[in-house]
């Protein structure tokens, strides 16, 4: 049954609407209404960001980068940033001129960048080959030449990217 033919069947010979086609006819725009707003939220999600947002992490202007060592069971000597998170290096990253992970990939792995103001990378004791190159995220922390990031789905002194795709965590010992 089309529209045209439901809203007849709702009307009452005097042409006026009953009661009952009043609430059909909410309940169909309300219907309408909340799968324009799904659609809408999913295409949102599934298109992300505008193309102008960076694909810099957002950091509070008291955050200050750090790259400190840290010892994990597992893995020894590795690299942490301020925050306690695990480093890591992409093999397949041929810098300046190459970086592999780029677009989605940020989100999954995002680059340690040095927020605008701050001079230098604080480095901790016993952490050498910490310096910094400008690319295509900002100005972006690297060790021993090696782009640095942290995995999403990483916490405060656990490893759980080691491995997944080109990416290593760094391993001081």
């Amino acid at each position: 049954m089309d529209t045209m033919q439901l809203d007849r069947t709702v009307m009452g010979s005097s042409g006026r609407q009953s009661a009952a086609g009043s609430s059909r006819q909410r309940a169909r725009f309300s219907i309408f209404f909340a799968g324009a707003l799904t659609a809408a939220l999913s295409l949102t999600a599934l298109v992300g960001p505008p193309a102008t947002a960076s694909p810099r992490p957002s950091l509070s202007a008291s955050a200050m980068v750090a790259v400190k060592a840290a010892t994990v069971a597992k893995y020894g000597k590795i690299l942490e940033n301020q925050n306690g998170l695990p480093l890591y290096y992409d093999t397949a990253d041929k810098p300046p001129k190459h970086l592999d992970c780029t677009g989605g990939c940020l989100s999954a792995w995002p680059p340690l960048v040095v927020p605008k103001g701050q001079k230098k990378v604080a480095v901790g004791k016993g952490v050498t080959g910490i310096s910094a190159i400008k690319d295509a995220n900002g100005v972006q922390v690297t060790w021993k030449s090696k782009p640095l990031y942290t995995f999403a789905s990483d916490s405060k002194g656990n490893v759980t990217g080691d491995g997944v795709g080109n990416f290593k965590v760094v391993r001081l010992s």
